[in-house]
């Protein structure tokens, strides 16, 4: 029995090794939301202010710093932040994860459920991509993760497993904010629907709450001694109010199955297979239906949870796969086990189908620039769907084949292929179009004479943190014309960088030259030079 656990842990290193090793380090950051840590790493490095980083001049308050401080130890022997360096946290938190829901998965139903659930969980496009962003959702969901490792321990009467569980519940605040009491949540619920005073006690709330709360406490209470409005604009408008359900919208029973389907992709397509065996588990007793019972409470919590979320993220949606991968685990295992022909119910399979393809279509027409993105890059979508739709045929052939033959295991072990080649080919494309599309690399070397003299560089219509991180310099972001005018005014010289659009809003009285034009975001720019003095319009 130990040399079997010990072979599935290797299969689960090895398999989440590669997984997380390739191409890390080579993605180019794009957005705000991807360069705002890697930025906050990079000023605490310059200015060694642990508690108090600033984006551009101004102390960040928005999330607690876990992250930034990580970055900012690996990047500690280089003295600075790089592409490569920014990402590592997140590798070896997605790492670590795998290792947790083998861990879980072992406990729960057995070795094997624990290793196809560890091999599943790092084959979904989810973790595949957040275990190469520098973002805060995989190590949050590495503390999620590991909190519902302690839950099912409460919940089996362990007696200091309710320690480890609001430890990690606060390391996830600390990872992400409030995100991180998911795991709190799901426990409510948990105890809620299972009706019996037994739950509750397991919690222990008296103790815990306090426990929690005093993990918790030293990021809002340093923010209070010396930054309390910096801190109530934090917590009101970009962490209560930015999640608070305030209007009806027609996204919002879309965006959740999209985002939803797209962390767990591909295995999404068996995951109503697994609830149904799993409902039909529900209904017996003994400690596997109790493990099933907490993992569909636990992904059902999640998902309702996320999806009342007034805003709507694809990354939001990350800490579902590890319950999701865990009930598929324990399928997969269960099925091997039988050795016999997999009930497979194609009339739910349907249904599910059609509430995807009802959620594709509406989220097409209610997003934004969605015709007009199709209508540029149809014919590598349709590419990207046929090889998606050859390969997703060849997983499902795999499996019901593996069943009707007997061959499981090799079923299985065709059809992880299959998946963790769709997802790295998948991503490899992806990162190839953006990387040609985002080159901030080649920008800052054509314009390395222009920042030699330029104290100010401000952009307009354009993500400013990612010209920042790669420019290496502070760059003001302008929301109007108007505002790029203060910013530059009285500069000696300034430099901004505008798309074509914006360019039209500016005349030549604004006294700016165009001295470079380029392309950056599938967009055509323009990189001006502004002269020392830019005259006020009557």
């Amino acid at each position: 029995m130990i040399g079997r656990d010990r072979r599935a842990l290797l299969w689960v290193v090895g398999g989440a090794a590669v997984m997380v090793g390739v191409d890390l380090g080579r993605r180019i950051l794009t957005s705000n939301d991807e360069a705002r840590f890697p930025l906050l790493a990079q000023d605490i490095l310059t200015r060694s202010d642990w508690l108090f980083p600033a984006l551009n001049g101004t102390v960040y308050h928005n999330k607690p710093l876990l992250l930034a401080w990580l970055i900012t130890l690996v990047s500690w022997p280089l003295g600075y932040v790089t592409q490569f360096t920014a990402v590592i946290p997140s590798a070896l938190a997605a790492f670590a994860t795998a290792l947790v829901i083998f861990g879980l998965g072992r406990e729960m139903f057995g070795a094997a459920a624990g290793k196809y659930a560890a091999l599943i969980a790092i084959t979904t496009q989810g973790f595949f991509l957040h275990g190469r962003l520098p973002m805060p959702d995989m190590l949050m969901t590495l503390f999620i993760t590991a909190s519902l490792w302690m839950h099912w321990r409460m919940a089996e009467g362990a007696p200091r497993a309710w320690l480890g569980f609001y430890a990690f519940v606060g390391l996830a605040f600390w990872a992400k904010g409030p995100g991180g009491f998911l795991p709190l949540i799901v426990a409510v619920v948990w105890a809620a629907v299972g009706r019996g005073a037994g739950h509750w006690r397991a919690l222990n709330l008296p103790l815990g709450l306090p426990l929690l709360a005093a993990i918790v406490a030293p990021w809002p209470l340093l923010r209070l001694a010396r930054h309390a409005d910096g801190l109530r604009q934090a917590v009101v408008q970009n962490q209560l109010f930015w999640y608070l359900p305030q209007e009806l919208r027609p996204g919002m029973v879309a965006e959740p199955i999209q985002n939803a389907f797209g962390i767990l992709f591909p295995w999404v397509f068996v995951v109503p297979i697994v609830l149904v065996e799993a409902t039909r588990r529900l209904r017996s007793r003994g400690v596997e239906r109790d493990a099933v019972f907490l993992l569909v409470v636990s992904s059902a919590t999640m998902f309702v949870a996320i999806a009342l979320s007034q805003q709507q993220r694809f990354r939001y949606y990350l800490p579902l796969v590890p319950p999701v991968a865990l009930l598929v685990g324990w399928w997969a295992s269960s099925a091997l086990s039988r050795r016999g022909v997999l009930a497979i119910p194609w009339r739910v399979c349907a249904a599910v189908g059609a509430v995807l393809v009802a959620a594709a279509l509406a989220g097409a027409f209610f997003r934004r620039n969605a015709v007009n993105e199709i209508a540029m890059l149809w014919p590598a979508y349709v590419t990207q769907a046929v090889v998606l739709v050859v390969t997703v045929v060849t997983v499902v052939v795999a499996l019901i084949s593996g069943t009707r033959n007997w061959r499981l295991p090799r079923a299985f072990a065709a059809a992880w292929v299959g998946c963790a080649v769709l997802v790295m080919w998948g991503y490899h494309w992806e990162l190839e179009r953006r990387n040609a599309a985002y080159d901030y690399v080649g920008l800052h070397e054509r314009m390395k004479p222009l920042l030699r003299e330029s104290p100010i560089v401000a952009t307009l219509g354009l993500a400013d943190m990612p010209l920042a991180f790669y420019l290496r310099r502070p760059v003001v972001p302008a929301l109007t014309d108007v505002n790029l005018r203060e910013v530059v005014r009285g500069a000696a010289p300034a430099v901004a960088i505008v798309t074509d659009r914006t360019l039209t809003t500016l005349q030549a009285a604004d006294g700016f030259t165009v001295v470079m034009r380029d392309r950056l975001a599938f967009r055509p720019i323009a990189v001006l030079a502004f002269r020392a003095t830019v005259p006020n319009r009557p």
